[in-house]
């Protein structure tokens, strides 16, 4: 390879204290002849990056997309300063990243394609309730910039019609305590959707909802987020937002809602976005990195 061509490989972010879900991924890769390396995100997050990037080539141009577990944008930009030092770049730079992982700043691209939102910064939950006020009466969605805590649905995560500023301040701290140090920046509320339930999961109603990846700017794949037997819709009218999101590789969670609309429930960056179980990697990867 010439000094001055880049080349694509995939840097997973492996966590040794979390069950790891890349292997598969990373079989992928092989297959399609992509190159791939090992970020250890425990002596990232250390702040020992020279660690942690131990076993990426020290010098040359690689293009590296990030496929690991969910980082902050000030723990990205630590991530995007170690490869940078190497002499490479990440395939997303810690603005895109931001520009997808916090609803705060997707939310004014995409607000007329999803639930009415406000939020606060910091964890004042006085503030928070002043500020779901403004969306009208409950029942509420509530979360942190960048997720919620459904697992928990009833006591850290919906906020039902009729209820007190007590109870809401009580789900706003079961939230706190589920999300711990990973809480992000704020809290968010948004109204809630009254979407299609279509089957149920160990944490209770599923609904019919698809993940949603798009590739500088282009709808890749579509896949249902939850194991279930359905055709995929033709979503070919959600294309455009594409362009929306200041990202390469970003996801949109859709749902159908009851009268067989359609709303954006979320947005990710890509590289942090977990695979449907009905998408076969090698597909997402040879669109995305347009292999032939």
């Amino acid at each position: 390879m010439s000094p001055s061509r880049e080349a694509t490989a995939i840097l997973f972010g492996r966590n040794p204290h979390q069950p790891d879900p890349f292997d598969v991924e990373a079989d992928a890769a092989e297959a399609l002849g992509v190159d791939t390396y090992q970020a250890d995100l425990s002596a990232l997050l250390s702040g020992d990056a020279e660690r942690a990037l131990s076993g990426v080539p020290e010098r040359g141009r690689l293009r590296l997309l990030y496929r690991g577990w969910m980082l902050t944008e000030e723990e990205y930009g630590a991530l995007d300063e170690a490869v940078a030092a190497l002499g490479h770049r990440l395939m997303t730079t810690p603005e895109q990243y931001a520009a997808a992982h916090y609803l705060p700043r997707w939310y004014p691209r995409l607000a007329r394609y999803t639930a009415r939102s406000v939020w606060t910064e910091g964890t004042d939950v006085a503030e928070a309730w002043h500020a779901a006020r403004r969306l009208g009466p409950s029942p509420w969605i509530v979360k942190d910039h960048v997720k919620s805590a459904k697992e928990r649905w009833a006591e850290a995560c919906f906020v039902p019609a009729d209820a007190t500023r007590e109870d809401f301040e009580r789900v706003c701290l079961n939230l706190l305590d589920a999300r711990g140090d990973r809480f992000e920046r704020g809290f968010v509320v948004r109204r809630f959707l009254p979407l299609k339930v279509y089957g149920r999961t160990p944490e209770g109603p599923a609904h019919l909802e698809f993940r949603l990846f798009f590739g500088r700017g282009r709808l890749l794949a579509a896949e249902p987020y939850h194991e279930f037997d359905v055709e995929v819709p033709d979503f070919s009218a959600f294309a455009p937002l594409g362009q929306r999101i200041a990202s390469p590789f970003f996801t949109l969670d859709v749902a159908m809602l009851e009268d067989g609309g359609w709303a954006v429930v979320e947005v990710n960056d890509g590289g942090v976005s977990g695979l449907p179980p009905g998408l076969d990697p090698r597909d997402l990867l040879a669109a995305l990195l347009g292999i032939r």
